[in-house]
């Protein structure tokens, strides 16, 4: 019987089975498994849908399919699971022959422009904002090479050193995972409809993509990096 090992990564959980089943396809294996979206990997290559696992042979069942693990909007209380999502991550590369795991994470400022930050305020459609950031973490995770990418973003009320966003990218060497992570964050700062009024000492700003602060009630800006 064909030999599994199966890893189910459902947001913030992972569950790491082994198993064995009949002789089957790949195809036919998720009904066996009672999974729908899902990759078969043998010797550092995801299998065809019309391939049979053979006998004494081992698999890696990965569940979602390899590319996007997660594209989320993280709302307030809600526990992004990190350390979970970097050993998924992981535990999926290894079989095909990745080795790195490169993170950004954004978090909020205590000074802009010399003026205090009390706090970003976030706002987001969740169905249009997660739909987004899926495209994105769809579009780059077919760059050679790449395995896996994750991006979790927060929402809500925030304070300076609180986390706002997370992108992951795990592949085969370091220079595809950092160079991918660098375009992917471009991508979500720039196109995902995610909104952020920063309040701060001179008053608040609306925050559109790099850099560019407009007052609360005025059309001029104010430019500065992120």
């Amino acid at each position: 019987m064909p030999r599994l090992r199966v890893l189910r990564y459902d947001f913030p959980r992972l569950v790491v089975e082994e198993n064995s089943v009949p002789s089957t396809s790949v195809e036919r294996l998720g009904g066996l498994l009672s999974l729908r979206d899902y990759s078969v990997v043998c010797c550092s290559r995801v299998l065809r849908g019309d391939e049979e696992l053979e006998d004494d042979k081992e698999y890696f069942v990965l569940s979602p399919r390899v590319g996007v693990l997660v594209a989320r909007v993280i709302g307030p209380g809600e526990n992004p699971g990190l350390e979970t999502l970097y050993r998924a991550m992981a535990l999926r590369a290894a079989p095909l022959g990745g080795g790195a795991l490169v993170s950004f994470t954004g978090f909020v400022k205590g000074y802009v422009s010399g003026n205090r930050v009390d706090k970003l305020v976030y706002e987001a459609y969740r169905e249009l904002a997660e739909k987004k950031l899926y495209e994105i973490a769809e579009k780059y995770s077919r760059v050679p090479g790449v395995i896996d990418i994750a991006i979790l973003h927060h929402v809500g009320e925030l304070g300076p050193g609180d986390f706002t966003v997370h992108i992951l990218v795990s592949s085969r060497t370091r220079h595809e995972a950092f160079h991918t992570a660098a375009l992917v964050l471009e991508e979500v700062k720039h196109r995902a409809p995610i909104y952020k009024l920063e309040e701060r000492s001179d008053g608040e700003y609306w925050v559109l993509g790099d850099g560019v602060r407009i007052r609360r009630g005025q059309v001029t800006r104010e430019e500065t990096r992120s």
